[in-house]
C-alpha cells in the first residue's frame, strides 16, 4: 500500500472543541492555580512543561474526576465529524496530538477514537507523595512541553505534515510543519516569527484548502 499522500495533525482544546476546554475546566477547577500559570505561560516567563507540572501538583484525584466531568458540557465543533469522513475517503491518518490529559480528551472523543490513527495527550498518575497531588506523563516529554508536539510530527508524520491548532501548544509543531491552519492567538505568535499560515474558522476551511492542494478530492456538483 503507498503511503498516504499527507498526515493531519491536530489539537484538541479549541481546535476539535470550540473552546479551550482544558482552560475551561482547569479554571473551574484550580482558578487560584491556573489563572496565574496561564498568564506566566502566554508570556513566555513558564514553559509548558514545568506550568503543567505546577498545575498536577495542586489538583487531587477528586480535582480530575471534576475536571472530566465538566468535559461531559462539551462536544466537537461543528463539521468535525463530517472532516473525518473527507480524511478517510481520502486515506489520509488523522493524529490528535493534545498538550492536555488523555481522560478529558476521551470524555469527548470516546466514541469515535476508533477513527483516529492516534490520540497522544498526557496521562494522569497520583503523585508518590501524597501532598503533592498529581503527575502528568507523556512518552513525548521534552525539556520544554509536556507533551513536544513537534516530536509527534516526527514520529507519526507520513507525506505532508498537516497541523491545525489555535494555541501555545501548537507553536512548536507549527513551526516544524509543512502546511498550518492556526486560529487565534496561534495566529499572533506565527505572524510574529514569520511563520505562513492559513488561518481557518471551521474544518470546511480547512477541507477547502485541502481540496485545493489536491489533497482532497473536489466536491462534486
Amino acid at each position: 500500500m503507498a503511503p498516504p499522500a499527507a498526515t493531519i495533525f491536530c489539537d484538541f482544546d479549541g481546535t476539535v472543541t470550540s473552546e479551550d476546554t482544558f482552560d475551561a475546566v482547569a479554571a473551574a477547577v484550580a482558578p487560584q492555580v491556573w489563572w496565574p500559570l496561564k498568564e506566566r505561560l502566554f508570556n513566555f516567563e513558564v514553559n509548558l512543561r514545568d506550568a503543567m507540572a505546577s498545575l498536577a501538583s495542586a489538583l487531587s484525584p477528586a480535582d480530575l474526576e471534576a475536571m472530566v466531568e465538566h468535559m461531559a458540557e462539551f462536544e466537537p465543533r461543528p463539521g468535525f465529524l463530517p472532516f473525518l469522513d473527507a480524511l478517510d475517503q481520502a486515506g489520509l491518518p488523522f493524529v490528535l496530538v493534545s498538550g492536555g490529559l488523555v481522560p478529558l480528551v476521551e470524555k469527548v472523543l470516546g466514541p469515535h477514537r476508533h477513527r483516529l490513527e492516534q490520540l497522544v495527550a498526557a496521562t494522569v498518575q497520583p503523585h508518590p507523595d501524597p501532598d503533592q497531588g498529581l503527575e502528568f506523563h507523556s512518552p513525548f516529554r521534552s525539556s520544554e512541553e509536556l507533551v513536544a508536539k513537534a516530536e509527534v510530527l516526527e514520529r507519526y508524520g507520513q507525506g505532508l505534515r498537516v497541523v491545525i491548532g489555535d494555541s501555545i501548544t501548537d507553536l512548536r509543531m507549527a513551526e516544524a510543519a509543512d502546511l498550518v491552519f492556526a486560529r487565534d492567538p496561534l495566529c499572533q505568535w506565527l505572524d510574529q516569527r514569520g511563520i505562513a499560515y492559513h488561518r481557518w474558522q471551521d474544518f470546511d476551511d480547512v477541507a477547502a484548502v485541502l481540496r485545493a492542494e489536491g489533497l482532497l478530492p473536489a466536491v462534486v456538483a
